[in-house]
């Protein structure tokens, strides 16, 4: 089987794979940014955080004056006393109360209702839309690697380049994150792409035995082209593996991450925060959102989870006066349906609230409280398009168009702090509404999937 290009991103192949865009770019960068030369002070980053599975939102952000949401989730809803009161009749989930001190912190914007029109139920597809942004055929780019091609590549971006101006902190890359042009590396932790150790070896029979690898690829020559590129790549891949471990060791966290995969990997974004290398945007996953069944314990347990490891990102950011240079974005491909099934889990929905984080955020609730004068079967209808999201968080934070990465002109909502919401253009064209296929069930893990059947037409 051929090995791509697609296969050096998602196996982790990082120092090598760097080198197939430009090695000197590779190594004058990481010199640039450990002898202090990083680039322009203040960057702007962007780290979103994709929950998988599809989030309960309704659990999650609690319409607590609603009387049918008690009535449709006789054991799953969510009791008043018990939920963390916000504004407007909602609540947090009482899980959440390490991410609630941030919001009365003026930390926290949670923007309601948010979907897309005639929504599809099926993960993969969801998952296709909301990365691409695109309502249509899917296309080989996703929209961070637009906005990475764009900023990095094309016209917009600055003199200087920077070493990873994106990173998904992943074991695979998401489609979000494809691009055109710029190199976008999946890694899973900054140990993992040091040079590997023999089990039993010393500190200097490891460095004796990386010098020697090193010197046979500097001095063996031959007259193919190809060949003497990749002996040039593996030269600057040792060469990074190196200055990768000095930027792991020179930092150290602020506060104590919790020890969950999830906090681990935003742990490392911290890293990369610190290292200043000019990332631009970084992508990190939290999965096992699919709760068909018995929701409350596991939906509870993945609240913590999520609230607990951002807690600690944000208050290492802060400790390290970074919280205003950093935006978090979290949501998910769907919400999940007002009833509650037989199984005291829930099905497949459509909109969702998601979540945005930082001493940059306009703190506090955006968008009206979903509706539930529906029929007991449907869903609360979404009121404002994921696109609009995209669009504010480009425009307002990125301070990068948006029509070129989204293709259209979307509203925007004012969601930054000094900045105020502007109408978009007509609307894009939507979909005809179709019966999609029977539902998934994704595995916590990612892995293999159960087929469910929608518990009422979604389609005409």
């Amino acid at each position: 089987m051929p090995f791509t290009r697609r296969d050096f991103l998602t196996r982790g192949a990082l120092l090598v794979a760097m080198g197939l865009t430009a090695p000197s770019f590779l190594t004058q960068s990481v010199e640039a940014a450990l002898s202090g030369q990083s680039g322009p002070a203040r960057r702007r980053m962007l780290v979103v955080v994709q929950l998988g599975g599809g989030n309960d939102g309704l659990n999650t952000v609690v319409p607590l004056d609603q009387p049918r949401y008690y009535t449709l989730r006789p054991t799953l809803a969510i009791p008043r006393a018990e939920a963390l009161t916000l504004a407007d009749g909602l609540g947090l989930h009482p899980n959440l109360a390490a991410l609630k001190q941030h919001y009365d912190a003026g930390q926290v914007a949670i923007v309601q209702g948010v979907g897309y029109p005639n929504p599809n139920r099926s993960h993969f597809r969801s998952m296709e839309i909301w990365e691409t942004a695109s309502l249509g055929p899917p296309g080989a780019t996703g929209w961070l690697g637009r906005y990475v091609d764009a900023t990095c590549c094309g016209t917009g971006a600055p003199a200087g380049p920077a070493l990873l101006p994106a990173v998904n902190v992943d074991g695979s890359l998401q489609q979000a994150m494809w691009t055109e042009h710029a190199f976008v590396p999946a890694i899973g932790s900054l140990a993992a792409f040091q040079f590997r150790t023999i089990d039993g070896e010393s500190p200097d029979e490891q460095s004796v035995r990386m010098e020697t690898f090193r010197r046979i690829y500097a001095e063996t020559t031959t007259p193919r082209v190809y060949d003497t590129f990749l002996r040039q790549v593996a030269v600057e891949a040792f060469d990074v593996s190196a200055w990768f471990e000095r930027i792991a060791n020179t930092y150290r966290p602020a506060v104590q991450y919790p020890n969950t995969g999830f906090a681990q990997r935003l742990r490392t974004i911290a890293q990369l925060v610190h290292a200043d290398l000019g990332t631009r945007v970084f992508y990190v996953g939290h999965g096992g959102f699919d709760t068909h069944v018995e929701q409350a314990r596991d939906h509870a347990a993945l609240l913590r989870t999520l609230a607990e490891g951002l807690s600690a990102f944000l208050r290492d950011l802060e400790a390290r006066g970074r919280l205003d240079d950093v935006l978090v974005l979290c949501f998910s491909e769907f919400g999940r349906r007002v009833r509650e099934n037989t199984n005291r889990g829930t099905d497949h929905g459509t909109a969702q609230p998601l979540f945005l984080l930082g001493g940059a955020a306009k703190a506090g609730l955006v968008g009206p409280t979903p509706s539930f004068d529906i029929p007991d079967t449907a869903d609360p209808e979404y009121q404002i398009d994921f696109r609009s999201v995209y669009a504010s968080v480009l425009e307002e934070w990125m301070l990068a168009r948006h029509e070129p990465v989204l293709g259209h002109r979307f509203a925007t909502l004012g969601l930054m702090r000094g900045t105020s919401p502007a109408p978009g253009g007509d609307p894009p064209p939507a979909p005809p509404a179709e019966r999609p296929a029977p539902l998934e069930r994704m595995s916590a893990a990612g892995g293999g999937t159960t087929v469910y059947v929608p518990s009422a037409p979604t389609a005409p």
